[in-house]
């Protein structure tokens, strides 16, 4: 079916399942958001795809989209949907998996708060993942309505898709659960699969670069990953204050622990007092122990 203003085609029964998730987030009550996941590995076209929807869902709900409305900085687009209702919005995640656990757990921490707190806002929120067994049962199954699976045919001709009803994405994910094996083919759609636009494409003919300012995107997600960046040696450096805290909180006398670690009882003390010279760290120890405990149970 050709759609929006830059007449590409998108698949007619693909779009059937948009229409229903448009329909749900624009109705007055109850109010509701729609969340549609994009998933596949890096290069295969979720960000194309994503923006193509992105501009089909806008066009049809009269919303803005452009740029401006995909975010790789997860923390600015969870600002963005507090402060905003109606918005048509795509989460592009900037490579998550090569990331630290303690990072990658803050991240899907935020990735949740931002899917509880925005129900009524009635966004329609489009999210790009890597791999889904790098992320929760709630994120994969419990909000998405559905997920797009796209990747290449013969591992060569990329730009093909496959859809996931949401009724056997919890199927997909215990597969993974069980025997480590994402069994899209399995639990795919027979019906709703195909090609779809290469609109970020200058030498495609219906590309949407007239509107989508593609350089400002890719800056947008370059400050994102050296954002990341950042952070994991934020990350790191709480989890040697951390050790320190724990050891200089051990319950044995001071001068024992400083004689094992040839340093003075001064260093130990400070060490103990870390948590007032760095408040943010009070929060880093809450977090290990309530996961240790979660462990544990």
């Amino acid at each position: 079916m050709i759609v929006t203003r830059f007449k590409y085609p998108l698949e007619a029964r693909l779009l059937e399942k948009i229409d229903l998730m448009i329909k749900r987030c624009i109705q007055e009550n109850p109010k509701r958001d729609a969340i549609l996941l994009t998933e596949g590995a890096e290069g295969e076209g979720k960000t194309t795809y994503s923006i193509a929807l992105g501009y089909y869902i806008a066009e049809k709900t009269g919303r803005t989209f452009n740029h401006t409305r995909v975010f790789a900085d997860l923390e600015k687009m969870m600002t963005f949907i507090q402060n905003t209702e109606e918005e048509v919005v795509v989460w592009d995640e900037p490579a998550l998996q090569g990331l630290s656990g303690d990072i990658h757990s803050r991240i899907l921490r935020n990735l949740m708060r931002l899917l509880m707190m925005a129900r009524k806002k009635r966004h329609f929120i489009i999210i790009n993942l890597a791999y889904f067994n790098k992320f929760n049962d709630y994120i994969v199954w419990q909000r998405p309505l559905g997920m797009i699976h796209v990747y290449s045919r013969d591992e060569v001709k990329a730009g093909r898709f496959c859809y996931i009803k949401k009724k056997n994405l919890e199927f997909l994910w215990q597969d993974w659960r069980r025997f480590r094996k994402r069994n899209y083919k399995k639990w795919a759609s027979r019906r709703i699969r195909g090609t779809f636009p290469d609109v970020l494409n200058p030498n495609y003919a219906h590309n949407v670069l007239s509107d989508f300012d593609i350089k400002e995107y890719e800056k947008a997600k370059d400050e994102a990953i050296m954002k990341i960046g950042a952070v994991d040696k934020r990350v790191i450096t709480m989890g040697i204050h951390y050790w320190k805290y724990k050891i200089a909180t051990l319950d044995v006398p001071t001068k024992e622990i400083a004689k094992h670690l040839n340093c003075t009882m001064r260093v130990i003390q400070q060490w103990r007092d870390l948590p007032k010279r760095y408040p943010e760290l009070v929060g880093f120890i809450k977090e290990k122990e309530r996961r240790a405990n979660d462990e544990k149970t």
